[in-house]
């Protein structure tokens, strides 16, 4: 599992300080682009190296209890492969000062070639990355 810590900003929440739902998996796709640049190799070259794109093709949240505007959260990702083409990310999002659970959920990737937009499997040096090897 990885795990980031992320601060929200003004510029996250509305009027009522309260952090919109969507910006939840923004945070999420913000964790898993920390795992590719703790590792070392950004993840578009990854992809570029690769010939493929890694597209969302479903994405689902429990909202436990709201993130307000400024505080800081911790955001566990566990990178669950389903195959050979498909990537699951599930997530827990908590707070970093109290460590109450905020949210969990799942976005599910699924790997595809360039060229035709069709599924292929996803290349080791990816796999290996998210799988914390």
């Amino acid at each position: 599992m990885h795990e980031i810590r992320l601060q929200t900003y003004w510029t996250d929440a509305d009027p009522a300080g309260i952090v919109y739902f969507s910006h939840f998996f923004k945070f999420v796709e913000q964790a898993e682009e920390e795992v590719y640049l703790r590792s070392g190799t950004p993840r578009q070259k990854l992809l570029d190296d690769h010939g493929v794109w890694m597209p969302r093709v479903e994405a689902h949240v429990n909202f436990v209890s709201p993130i307000r505007n400024g505080h800081a959260i911790r955001v566990r990702l566990d990178p669950q492969f389903k195959g050979q083409k498909i990537v699951r990310f599930e997530f827990e999002i908590a707070d970093d000062a109290t460590a109450n659970l905020l949210a969990t959920g799942y976005m599910t990737v699924v790997c595809v070639d360039r060229a035709h937009f069709k599924a292929t499997p996803i290349p080791g040096a990816i796999r290996e990355i998210l799988s914390g090897a």
